[in-house]
């Protein structure tokens, strides 16, 4: 039996460790963005892996020199989309600081594209998409950058936080096992190891797997576009090919982005609209969605197989599940969150047949 001495101490220290695990909560929330920085420079990690490998067992390069080297590589493949997609909007072949110094000609080369872009959806007889895009004047949308400074900074600061985490991932590659061991129960350590280096490997795998469909992607869309005669193919090949990962949205938006500008594209050449632009767009579009479609349910779930070991309809189905539990979210971690649970079965509960016919692979 509790006397009143000890259940009003029970009671003060229930509402202790609620406050204390209330303030836990709310301080992983502010820093929250932390948490973040760490998953871009984990993904970044994994992406690079494989070239620090080949610097270190090949080359005999030193992993501080090797991290240097592949955030470099990240960096400036960075700097040259963004670029190639500066020339594209201006739809001539300025240098990148070029731009900028002549501003009114960025403005007026932005603006004569979408005065073609106005024109081209013309027929359309949209008033509001059509008054919007005539009456679109860059010269008071580009005041808006001198009020974006901070947001420039703050970007700045954040590209910096992932980059100088990333090079800690790659320098030191046991870092990340250091990280997650020591919260692991005493007794557990070199388990939670073998689950981290698995885990990292088929990571690794799968990044890459996601990389190569990227490649594989801008190689369709290239050619779909550089058969028809499109300008600037190439760059507008890999913005859809950049967008395509993206669960449901980036299809969608890399579809629109190649018809508005193979449209554009088409208009300024002097191009009959109806007889010729309209048809042409059209058969870009087939070409498009046959290539996307064939990337949803051979490409992809082959590669992805591949990459983690799986077999192909398992991955279409845990795609698949995860769209339908979480929608755009569970789509996009369906595999990596996957991939992890493997591992993680594997190691701890392998005494179960349904999780030896799952993991075999491994």
């Amino acid at each position: 039996m509790m006397t009143p001495k000890q259940l009003s101490y029970g009671i003060l220290r229930a509402i202790g460790i609620v406050a204390l695990i209330c303030l836990a909560l709310y301080f992983l929330w502010l820093i929250r963005s932390v948490f973040a920085y760490l998953a871009i420079a984990f993904v970044l990690a994994m992406i690079g892996r494989p070239l620090m490998n080949l610097m270190h067992n090949k080359l005999r390069i030193p992993n501080s020199v090797g991290s240097i080297l592949t955030i470099a590589l990240f960096v400036f493949l960075i700097f040259a989309f963004v670029s190639l997609f500066i020339s594209l909007v201006l739809n001539e072949p300025y240098r990148l600081f070029g731009n900028f110094v002549h501003l009114d000609r960025f403005e007026d080369a932005v603006s004569n594209q979408i005065k073609l872009l106005s024109d081209s959806l013309g027929f359309l007889n949209i008033p509001f998409l059509e008054n919007y895009l005539k009456n679109f004047n860059l010269k008071s949308f580009s005041g808006m950058f001198g009020d974006s400074l901070t947001t420039v900074g703050m970007l700045m600061i954040d590209a910096f936080s992932v980059m100088f985490i990333t090079f800690f991932f790659l320098k030191d590659r046991d870092l990340i096992n250091k990280m997650i061991v020591a919260v692991a129960p005493k007794g557990e350590e070199s388990r939670f190891e073998s689950v981290l280096d698995k885990t990292k490997d088929l990571l690794s795998r799968y990044f890459i797997g996601l990389t190569l469909q990227v490649l594989i992607m801008f190689t369709f869309y290239f050619i779909i576009l550089l058969s028809f005669g499109i300008n600037y193919a190439a760059v507008i090949a890999l913005v859809c090919a950049l967008l395509n990962p993206l669960p449901y949205i980036g299809p969608l938006l890399g579809g629109v982005i190649m018809a508005s500008l193979s449209m554009s594209d088409l208009h300024g050449l002097g191009l009959d609209f109806k007889t010729q632009i309209i048809p042409t767009v059209l058969w870009i579009m087939f070409w498009y969605i046959l290539t996307h479609v064939w990337d949803n349910f051979i490409n992809q779930p082959l590669i992805y197989s591949r990459s983690v070991k799986s077999n192909p309809l398992e991955i279409f189905l845990v795609i698949l599940i995860g769209g339908i539990l979480f929608g755009v979210i569970g789509v996009a971690v369906a595999v990596p969150a996957y991939t992890v649970l493997r591992v993680v079965l594997k190691e701890f509960f392998f005494e179960y047949k349904l999780v030896q016919s799952i993991t075999k692979n491994l």
